[in-house]
Parts: structure tokens; sequence; C-alpha cells
């Protein structure tokens, strides 16, 4: 097996996996650690050693609001366990990577995730992840970090003064995952992989980034495929406060400075002195009277337009998708929001002269029945935007095969909540403290296969780790909206037809037209 390589930087020695079958390099600088005058900077490409790298420890987790695992709520018991005694630094950009590879020459494809967390937390060895388990399968796969919150979004008129002309304001976050990619691209070969053959998903958070990455111009063609997990970015135009607007540069700037005063800090050279630990005190303290996050801003480079503008007028790298998210997670109140009547009637009238038709489609008559809209397809967040994202993309020709996880989870009624397909992508089911029984490990090997079928082929369909054939898995097409469910086993369904998401959806076009001149004046 492929223990100990040679990358553009230096020579690194892996460690053998649980797995002997697997080499695991934890804790490789794909960058510059992003401290002291690199402090809201681009990242830098990693520096040269000397001798040879053991990459045996984790690198550190990013800076976070909460130090993981110090809570005692669900998803500390859920996914962070063992996090109190991980660090926490800025000095975070690093890989780990699983590679079943025996010789340089393998050239087996690449699965790059990238975690989740809001863009405020998380980090690239959660408990959920059993990257082992996917790379037994033959696939490379590569865990990224990269920078959160604060350090890793905030924009602020001097930022925007001392950065080089062409050069990407804000962002950081996206920049380090993007120099990852280019990173990965460059060196995978060293590690018996195949750089044309890179598949990047995300869930949650890091479904956002997946999007992200797969929208700018900056990634050229190093991504061949993607997988987006819970769930869509998306807008149709009618939103009264879309969760997926992404605010102007100028908006961004305006309230990194209103941060920066409402801490006690002059400049950003003052806030760049600053310990990072008591900046993070501080924004916790800023964060009780008005809360502060940081997060994604149209930065004119990097990020040139909204997710929902880039998809409404096929501005999208034409690659094979995989979408899917998590039937309990639909129905939880911040996904699920709310609609009573006075609303609904609120909505209508952001359709002008169509008005009529949409309360012809809807046929709403009380609180209850507009409600009941925002659970399913047509007005729920999760749903309405990964349908739609589907509809989108596979009108424009793209092939996108949508999933939607309704599994049983034993140990309390959680049920299918958000994250809770990792346990099950992952083939990870042996880490977590609940009972789960053999129907469940049956499920994960279907899913977990699905994934890295669609890593090798761009294709999920084919056989499991076993050797069995899988249930098949069409792609969604407006003739046949196809959607595979996943309960106690793979079950491929269609889809019943849905008016009034069509009806939002051309909504949505008009909207977005002309792309980025109508979102810069949203």
């Amino acid at each position: 097996m492929l223990r100990k390589v040679q990358v553009k930087n230096g020579t690194l020695q892996g460690l053998v996996g649980k797995d002997p079958r697997i080499t695991v390099f934890r804790g490789v600088p794909y960058a510059k650690p992003p401290v002291g005058a690199l402090r809201w900077k681009a990242p830098q490409p990693a520096e040269d050693w000397t001798g040879v790298r053991k990459c045996y420890e984790y690198g550190d987790m990013a800076m976070m609001r909460v130090h993981p695992g110090l809570d005692d709520d669900f998803y500390t018991k859920e996914l962070h366990p063992t996090a109190a005694e991980y660090r926490m630094s800025e000095d975070c950009l690093y890989l780990n990577i699983f590679t079943p590879a025996e010789t340089e020459q393998d050239n087996i494809p690449v699965f790059v995730y990238i975690h989740g967390g809001g863009l405020q937390d998380g980090y690239s060895y959660e408990v959920e992840f059993d990257p082992e388990r996917v790379a037994r399968r033959g696939v490379i796969v590569v865990m990224v970090g990269y920078r959160l919150g604060l350090f890793g979004f905030l924009a602020h008129p001097e930022i925007t003064a001392q950065t080089e002309e062409g050069g990407v304001v804000s962002n950081f976050g996206m920049q380090d995952q993007s120099m990852a990619l280019h990173w990965v691209y460059d060196n995978i070969r060293a590690f018996g992989g195949d750089p044309e053959r890179i598949v990047i998903c995300g869930q949650s958070a890091g479904a956002r980034s997946v999007q992200a990455q797969i929208c700018s111009s900056m990634n050229g063609e190093i991504i061949k495929g993607a997988i987006i997990q819970s769930g869509v970015s998306m807008m149709f135009g009618d939103e009264e406060r879309p969760m997926a607007h992404i605010p102007s540069l100028q908006e961004a700037e305006a309230y990194g400075a209103d941060f920066l005063h409402a801490i006690g800090i002059d400049s950003l050279e003052e806030a760049r002195r600053t310990d990072a630990h008591e900046l993070m005190r501080r924004l916790t303290a800023a964060s009780r009277s008005s809360r502060y996050v940081f997060g994604l801003c149209v930065d004119g480079k990097f990020v040139r337009e909204s997710a929902p503008a880039a998809y409404y007028n096929n501005r999208v790298a034409d690659i094979p998708l995989m979408v899917c998210i998590c039937q309990g997670e639909t129905q939880s109140p911040f996904i699920k929001g709310s609609m009573d009547y006075e609303k609904y009637l609120r909505t209508a009238e952001k359709y002008g002269d169509r008005k009529e038709a949409f309360l012809s489609l809807a046929k709403v008559e009380d609180d209850a029945g507009a409600d009941a809209l925002t659970a399913g397809d047509a007005f729920n967040s999760f749903l309405s935007g990964s349908r739609g994202f589907c509809e989108l993309r596979s009108g424009a020709g793209q092939r996108v095969y949508y999933g939607i996880f309704d599994h049983d989870i034993p140990g309390d009624d959680a049920g299918s909540f958000h994250g809770s397909e990792l346990w099950f992508m992952f083939d990870s089911l042996g880490n977590s403290w609940r009972p789960f029984e053999g129907k469940h490990y049956d499920l994960a090997r279907q899913v977990a296969s699905y994934w890295t079928n669609f890593v090798k082929n761009l294709d999920p369909n084919g056989r499991d780790y076993n050797g069995n054939p899988l249930p098949v898995w069409e792609p969604y097409q407006k003739e046949n909206k196809a959607v595979m469910r996943f309960l106690d086993k793979a079950t491929p369904e269609a889809l019943p037809e849905c008016p009034i998401l069509d009806f939002r959806l051309a909504f949505g076009k008009e909207v977005f037209a002309d792309g980025r001149a109508q979102e810069s004046a949203r």
C-alpha cells in the first residue's frame, strides 16, 4: 500500500488505517496557516518542507463560537462525543486523505467532502464521518478543513482597500475550499488518484459550499460531479425573508464595520493583533443583544451572484449532480416555517396580474390550508428548493438524481433529522450511540454504494459492496419526476405533478431573468 508519498511540497508519511487496506494521511497542509498578517486574507500556498512529514494527527479545528463537545445538546451527543479534547485554532487549513491505492498508477476516483455547520461550526473528523468505510469501496476520500464564521467570512472596507486589484474580497472560507480542490488536483496522483475524476460533496453548509464551488469560475473544470445534501439554496422571488439571500459586498462591509465597532476595535490592524479566542469571546458577548453571523457575500469575483440567480440563468458547471434531503428535517419549524391566511394573501399580491391564477391553483381558504402549503413541495424551503433545483437543472439538460431519506432512526423520536443521512452515507453506524439493527446496516450498504458509484461513474447505479444489484435510480426529468426514497431500503418512486411549484418556478425565472443585475437590485 502507499504509506509514503511525494507531493509538490515534500514527502508525507501516512498510517495504516483501521482497515489495513487503507492508508490514512491526517493533517496534510494545503495552505499556509492563515494567522497574523494572513488573517482575513486569501489563502496562500503551503510552504515546502524538508524530510518526511508524519501525517498521524488531525489538524486543529477552525475557530468556532463554541468549542464542540462542551454543550449538553442534541448534536453534542450525536456528533461530538469526543470533540472536547480536540484543539481549536486559526491554523486549520488541512486535509485528511484516505486512500486504498497500492501504486501511484492506480488512477482511483476522488471523493472530496466539505463538512457542514452553518459556515460557523463543524470540522472534518466528526464521529459520523468514517472515510475508511467509503474508501474501501474503491475511491480516495479527502476531507477538507476551512475557515469559518468571523475568520472565514468577515468583510470590511479596510479589507477591501488592502486587497490587490483582481483579488477576492472576503469569502475566505470558500477560497480555502477552492485552494484545497486545486491542491488535490495537483497532488492526488501521488496518492494513486485520478485528478480528472474529482467529485465534491457536502451536507448543510457543506451543500451550500458545493453550490458556491460549482457556480464559481475560479475552479475551472476541476469538478466533474457534485452531491448536494440538505439542502439547495433556492429562491423564487416571492419570499418575505428569503433564507438563500446573499448580501452585497457593500452590505457585508457595513456589517463587518459595525461588528468591530460593537466589540470596541477601531481598525483592522487592531483586529489582526487581537488574540483569536478573545475575538470569539467578544463575538459571543456582542451577539447576546444583536446576533452577528458571518457568511457568504457577493464579492464580485469568487461569488458573482446568488446561487439561485446562477440556476435560473444556467450559469452552473455542466456536470452530473445528486441532490438529497431528509424528510424529517423538512418539517422542523426552522425549515418548514409557517404561513397563515394573511401571509398567503400577501404572497399572492406579489404575483401581480397572475394573482388570481395562483389563488385558483392553491385553493386555500383558511389558516390551516395556508400552513399546509409549507409542509409540501410547493412552499417548504427544503422540498421546494431541492425539487425546484432538479426541475431547473434537468430542464437545462443536466443529469440530476433526487433522493429523500425517510428512514427509521432508533433511540429517540428525532426521526430523519438534519444530518441523519450521514451515518448511512459514510456507512458509519457502528460509531453511533444509537441501537442500529440489521436493516439499518443493509440500508447503509446501499447508500454508501450509490454514493461511491456516483464518484466512480457519475451515475449512482450498479452494484453494492457485496455485489448485489442496486434498485435502479432514474434521473429526475420533467416527464419522469423520479426520486429514490430511502426507507428501510432504497425504494424508487415517481413524484406527482406540483402545479404550484411550477408556477413559482416560472415566476422566479422572470424575477431572476437578467441574473446578476437583478440580484444586485434586490
